[in-house]
């Protein structure tokens, strides 16, 4: 077939021109019109990770190395309050269980003496300065025991009449991270167990820098299918510089059993301010290199743009950048044609 037409194209990294008159558009096919404004309440889909809420969980840890040497319950458990959950070792840990119980022996005798010495400097039999030394001895007593006593209660271990010792359930639910054998490190200030209600998640959704504006705490968030899930309870205002993103948090009611620890899932947040987007339509739209663009009609031609997606719909993407607003035209057909021209292409 005889070569009839050649797009001409002075093509750039950063911005694509594609020069073509009407004439050839006609005859290739390629057709353009406007974008449309909307006004929305709903921002998304936002990319969420799932995970049980911290506030309603308890997790154990250690600030000594340690090994398991007996599990009685695994992932998934459910355990009650007051249960055995494991058997640690710790020399640390058993040489401080013993200090303590030996810190408890003395106090009790301390604290007589104390009591004692308050009686007799009231009746003039000592100096103060005796009675203090009294008080003062059974008061760092204490307050060496209270350290070692939040020490165990952080730990949730007990010393048993064996000698070993054993992690107590402090609260009733289901076992969420547990050590997968017998022999395994428990490493120092790093969580070894945690017990969360089975009911109570959250989820973490990321925010682009445009979308922070639109949405408030208190703004319901909804699955897929508009149904509302949860409640954002926290939307921070600063931006991740790693992932360019904030985090909004939200706390879900959804018990249907959708939704589970550790995946992520794609929501919506019902955003309290309605929010103007543009609204490319999905025939406008190309994939190039893993992203997706539209063809922005120029005086000369078109313009390839990167879109900066902040929503989607049935009918095509929503978009919040600059040089798109509700007078832009975009390519409507032809987009293959214009695409190839973007690459150098001739065309017959």
């Amino acid at each position: 077939m005889k070569r009839s037409l050649l797009l001409l194209m002075a093509a750039t990294a950063a911005m694509a021109q594609i020069t073509i008159s009407e004439a050839q558009m006609k005859k290739m096919g390629i057709t353009y019109g406007k974008v449309s404004l909307t006004t929305s309440t709903t921002v998304g889909p936002l990319i969420a990770k799932i995970d049980y809420d911290e506030e309603k969980s308890k997790s154990y840890f250690l600030n000594h190395e340690a090994s398991i040497v007996g599990l009685s319950v695994r992932s998934g458990d459910r355990v009650k309050k007051g249960q055995i959950l494991c058997r640690i070792a710790s020399p640390e840990l058993l040489s401080a269980s013993f200090e303590l119980k030996e810190l408890r022996n003395r106090y009790g005798a301390i604290q007589n003496n104390a009591k004692k010495d308050e009686s007799l400097y009231k009746e003039g039999v000592i100096s103060y300065r005796d009675y203090q030394n009294t008080a003062l001895e059974a008061s760092a007593l204490r307050s060496r025991i209270s350290t070692l006593e939040s020490q165990f209660t952080l730990a949730g271990v007990q010393a048993s009449r064996d000698g070993s010792l054993v992690v107590i359930a402090q609260k009733s639910g289901i076992i969420t991270d547990a050590p997968l054998a017998v022999a395994e490190k428990i490493i120092p200030y790093e969580p070894y167990f945690r017990i969360s209600d089975a009911g109570s998640m959250v989820a973490h959704l990321n925010i682009s820098p445009k979308q922070i504006s639109s949405i408030s705490k208190g703004d319901k968030v909804l699955n897929k299918l508009g149904k509302t899930i949860g409640m954002l309870i926290s939307v921070s205002p600063s931006v991740n510089m790693s992932t360019n993103s904030a985090t909004a948090i939200a706390r879900l009611h959804d018990l249907s059993g959708e939704l589970r620890a550790g995946t992520t899932s794609a929501l919506f947040v019902s955003a309290s301010k309605p929010v103007a987007s543009i609204l490319i339509p999905s025939n406008a739209i190309v994939k190039h290199q893993g992203k997706s663009i539209c063809f922005i009609r120029t005086t000369s031609g078109f313009k390839a743009q990167q879109l900066a997606i902040v929503g989607m719909s049935k009918e095509g993407v929503l978009v919040r950048q600059g040089g798109i607003d509700q007078e832009t035209q975009v390519a409507m057909s032809g987009l293959i044609v214009l695409k190839g021209a973007m690459s150098g292409l001739g065309f017959e």
